[in-house]
């Protein structure tokens, strides 16, 4: 299927399913960089369209995928597990049954990498991450799993996970560096507050005082979760910005394999 100049193929990648966009081929992309993004809780790869698009005219691989027990691999009591219901009256195991998802989508990272270097369609030192809500909780996480993500680009999603888990990326923030990292928040989240991001960028800062440039944090005034048209265009020219401008190059001191 063809966009403008911009091709798409659905595939099938180290099991989870994927919705590529680029220019050219794949390949040719990659050479730019290869961005993996993720959409948000009870969302779906083709909803990120407009992020695939952008990304793709960007002259990057843009890589959409399903996070686990959503999309093309819906869980079938997915209402039943993430009801409102059920998150009243028992939030605690509600929400670990979304961190978990969390913690199983960001654990494909590496199989996803392996794979797409393995066709051809990632570089190990051009591989960055991006997402939505859900997908921008993966993208944290996903830092700390694989040290070839160079950049990151979460959006409207928090580093700091609502039930004290020793593994929630927040605890870890001296990790976290050299890898690019561009925040995005709504300063009136009905959702994600703010406060944490925030509070974790400060904690960030020290580790990146080397190379500050590095690490952004922007919060969009007076608006919620989902933002606004023109603002959610912005998200999706600041993303294409940042990975132009960290994944051409490998950071310091960065190391090869599957374990910061």
């Amino acid at each position: 299927m063809t966009f403008g100049d911009v091709h798409e193929l659905i595939d099938e990648i180290a099991g989870v399913p994927a919705l590529a966009r680029f220019q050219d081929s794949p390949e040719r992309a990659a050479e730019r960089g290869t961005v993996l993004f993720y959409h948000g809780f009870s969302g779906y790869k083709e909803r990120m369209a407009p992020y695939l698009t952008g990304i793709a005219e960007g002259g990057f691989l843009a890589i959409g995928l399903d996070a686990v027990g959503h999309g093309a691999r819906r869980r079938p009591d997915f209402a039943e597990v993430f009801s409102d219901e059920r998150w009243e009256t028992d939030f605690e195991a509600t929400e670990s049954d979304f961190i978990r998802v969390i913690q199983d989508t960001a654990a494909e990272v590496p199989a996803l990498i392996d794979a797409l270097c393995d066709r051809g369609w990632a570089h190990p030192d051009r591989v960055g991450i991006a997402g939505r809500s859900l997908g921008a909780e993966v993208s944290y996480l996903a830092v700390l799993i694989d040290s070839r993500l160079r950049a990151a680009a979460p959006i409207v999603g928090s580093p700091e996970w609502t039930l004290p888990r020793p593994d929630s990326p927040h605890r870890h923030p001296e990790s976290f560096f050299p890898v690019a990292i561009l925040s995005q928040t709504a300063e009136n989240d009905e959702y994600v507050p703010t406060a944490g991001i925030r509070a974790f960028h400060d904690l960030l800062a020290p580790h990146y005082a080397g190379d500050p440039a590095r690490l952004e944090y922007v919060e969009y005034p007076g608006v919620g979760h989902f933002l606004a048209p023109e603002l959610n265009e912005q998200t999706i020219h600041r993303v294409v910005a940042w990975f132009g401008r960290w994944l051409s190059s490998p950071g310091p001191g960065t190391q090869q394999g599957p374990e910061r």
